[in-house]
């Protein structure tokens, strides 16, 4: 999605309906003739519209009685999912998830903090609502900052060599992804409609905190950072490309891990290892580029991977267990690099306990379980069925 009026990138998911970079997935792309007529390729063309009438004058005959029985799928909504457009069905996804999250921000401090909070509504008569926390940022000071422009300064020198990469990924994440695992509009359909679910679900999420914890882009502090791309118009953390690099990288994962067609993988870990290179390369291409700092990664990174727990656990039937996460920019060292491996350990699907130095962790995180009987969501586990669904072995 871009801004309109500066043409600069504001998420990488793109478009929903049209499934990014994959081809116009809402219009079945080139699916023959089909895609062509009707909704399904012209909706509003008059000569279409035009045919349609003259044809059911021609054909609908003289008036019969209703038919009476009930043309509904099903009592059951969840049941009628398989009949909406994906565009349709992303927006009940949008509604679940936003209803289970809320952010507030606490600016009395030296620097804003933002927290995440996991929410849920108790089913009783009274309909209580409950909040948890998930994900709690802690803003880097200014000077932090400052300090980490010497990093944007020296990436520089890659900027040649990354230019294409940076260009293509500041629209299109997925297709880097499908180049390790092997994914396709005809093969996996449920599958990317569920990865561009969860970025349409973080975009929303981290634009929030951004807004909140407001933070300047490096272009501001420096006249020599001349970033290779358009600057965002947003703040600069978390990185939203981090964050959803690694959301992608870990939903992958997790896709792989769950599936009977891959057993071995629970043992080894090489595939999640590729997936998270290939979200650090993602995320470092954005300091290449001139637009985001260490740190920004560092933020957008804790937080993809804690979302991606906590989309994947709307799959469930009754949420037990919760991943929350804590970043504390304060104590990160202005001088530090971004290192994926100081935070999450695929081998076991499992984020780090804690990162820096004894009695100065900048990251902590944990799981425990959920308070209360959690009900997941009927619309994210349909649609996790499903795409998990594509990745088990076929039947002979």
């Amino acid at each position: 999605m871009t801004n309109g009026l500066s043409g600069s990138p504001e998420g990488s998911f793109g478009s929903f309906g049209s499934f990014g970079s994959f081809g116009s997935f809402g219009s079945f792309g080139s699916f023959g003739s089909f895609g062509s007529f009707g909704s399904f390729g012209m909706p509003e063309s008059p000569v279409a519209s035009e045919a349609l009438i003259t044809n059911r004058d021609g054909i609908v005959g003289p008036t019969v009685p209703f038919l009476e029985h009930d043309p509904r799928v099903s009592h059951d909504p969840v049941r009628g999912l398989p009949h909406f457009s994906p565009v349709v069905r992303a927006s009940i996804f949008m509604f679940e998830f936003a209803s289970r999250v809320a952010v507030t921000v606490d600016r009395e401090g030296e620097t804003p903090v933002a927290q995440v909070l996991s929410t849920a509504v108790d089913p009783g008569p009274k309909h209580r609502m409950t909040a948890e926390p998930l994900v709690r940022i802690a803003a880097p000071s200014i000077e932090q900052l400052r300090e980490q422009t010497k990093y944007l300064i020296a990436y520089a020198d890659l900027r040649q060599d990354r230019a294409r990469e940076i260009l293509v990924q500041t629209s299109a994440l997925i297709p880097f992804y499908a180049s390790i695992l092997y994914m396709d509009p005809g093969r996996t359909p449920h599958t990317l409609e569920f990865l561009y679910t969860a970025l349409s679900c973080a975009n929303v999420l981290y634009m929030r905190i951004k807004y909140g914890l407001a933070l300047p882009r490096p272009i501001e502090f420096s006249p020599q950072i001349q970033p290779a791309i358009p600057t965002p118009t947003h703040p600069t953390l978390p990185s939203g490309h981090a964050t959803e690099a690694f959301l992608l990288a870990r939903l992958i994962w997790k896709l792989r891990r769950h599936s009977t067609h891959h057993p071995d993988s629970k043992q080894e870990a090489v595939w999640g290892e590729m997936l998270m290179r290939q979200a650090s390369r993602i995320a470092v291409n954005r300091t290449v580029a001139g637009v985001h700092f260490p740190v920004d990664s560092v933020a957008g990174a804790i937080l993809g991977l804690t979302l991606a727990d906590f989309i994947w656990s709307l799959g469930e039937k009754k949420i037990e267990t919760r991943s929350t996460a804590d970043f504390d920019g304060h104590l990160f060292p202005a001088d530090e690099d971004f290192h994926w491996h100081d935070l999450y350990d695929p081998k076991d699907d499992q984020q780090r306990s804690s990162a820096g130095k004894k009695g100065r962790h900048w990251m902590t995180s944990s799981t425990k379980k959920t308070k209360g009987d959690e009900a997941g969501s009927e619309a994210f586990r349909w649609l996790r069925h499903r795409a998990l669904a594509e990745w088990e072995k076929p039947i002979d």
